[in-house]
């Protein structure tokens, strides 16, 4: 059920290579933005669902994901999977690099945080006034679970794992915590941010004596909204100072709070072994049989994302990394400051 992590670089549109991170493989996401706040796959995808329904949809994701495309019509794409003794395991182990894996969650994102930039400050008869450009949309997490369901699983010629009912579900919910905590992290961070900068551009300031006042005005008003673990360096906007805070690679805050999900696998909460099967089933011939025990620090469920994101958000000082982490940087030229 542990994991290794592996991250992977993916070119966008001549843009910087932007950074996807996962628990053992990821996949990238293509989302040109449109007037309507939709990329153009997900506007494919609705007209496609509208005429020829939800199947037609899944076929095509599993086409574009082929070609290294990701596409999703809601806020966060999750897809789960328990695979059947026909394969299952086998299976899970064709997406990761670590052949023990008997369970697995991938998770990834672009590395786009939002940016609070203001708008031209307007003179009116009172003085300058500026407020925040609105950010309409931002990439959210692609995550991937696959578990094993009850049966006994051909791990290779001779070779079986029995999975029983109650190992099923403890798969999938150590899984699910997984997920879960990416989700959170990206709302406690990137979503919290473009609510801000959002609420910055409903409408414009005090008016200031000039145009520079007006936009460090705004400035000041964006940093003390936020957390203080979230608020960038400097007196007026600059694009580098927030992706200090906000980049996907290690050592921002974004970064801590993405891997803190690693910690769960680094107590061991999840760590497992094998031992002989105990099942009444009759085994193949010569073959071995063995069943799935949690080492003693096994704990799922273990704490809830909030309780354990809250635990160890508090540990965070700049250029920090979580222990365990294989997150590594892309390349950050072109991101404009």
């Amino acid at each position: 059920m542990r994991q290794r992590q592996r991250p992977v670089n993916a070119p966008h549109s001549g843009r910087a290579t932007q950074l996807v991170q996962d628990l053992t493989d990821g996949t990238h996401r293509h989302r040109p933005h449109r007037r309507s706040g939709l990329s153009g796959e997900q506007e494919s995808m609705l007209e496609l669902q509208r005429l020829a329904g939800n199947g037609a949809v899944a076929r095509a994701l599993a086409e574009w994901r082929s070609q290294g495309l990701v596409a999703s019509v809601d806020a966060i794409e999750l897809t789960r999977d328990g695979l059947a003794p026909e394969g299952g395991i086998t299976g899970i182990r064709e997406h990761t690099s670590n052949k023990a894996a008997i369970a697995l969650t991938q998770r990834g994102i672009r590395d786009e945080p939002p940016i609070m930039r203001a708008e031209p400050a307007t003179k009116t008869t009172s003085g300058y006034t500026t407020k925040a450009r609105r950010v309409d949309s931002i990439p959210e997490p692609i995550i991937k679970e696959w578990w094993p369901t009850a049966g006994r699983h051909k791990i290779a010629h001779g070779s079986y794992l029995d999975v029983d009912g109650d190992w099923e579900k403890k798969l999938e919910k150590g899984e699910d915590e997984h997920a879960s905590d990416a989700r959170l992290s990206w709302e406690l961070t990137w979503r919290k941010v473009q609510q801000t900068i959002n609420s910055l551009a409903e409408k414009p300031g005090p008016a200031e004596a000039t145009s520079e006042a007006a936009t460090k005005a705004l400035w000041r008003r964006y940093v003390s909204a936020l957390p203080k673990d979230l608020q960038p360096e400097g007196d007026m906007p600059n694009d580098a100072r927030q992706r200090d805070v906000l980049a996907v690679r290690p050592g921002t805050f974004f970064a801590w709070m993405w891997e803190i999900t690693v910690a769960r696998d680094g107590r061991m909460y999840h760590e497992t072994r094998t031992v002989p099967s105990s099942s009444p089933k009759a085994a193949p011939k010569d073959a071995i049989v063995q069943e799935i025990a949690g080492f003693p620090q096994f704990q799922v469920p273990g704490p809830k994302s909030e309780d354990l994101i809250e635990e160890i958000r508090k540990k965070y000082t700049p250029g920090r990394i979580i222990q365990g982490s294989k997150l590594r940087a892309g390349d950050d030229t072109g991101k404009g400051g």
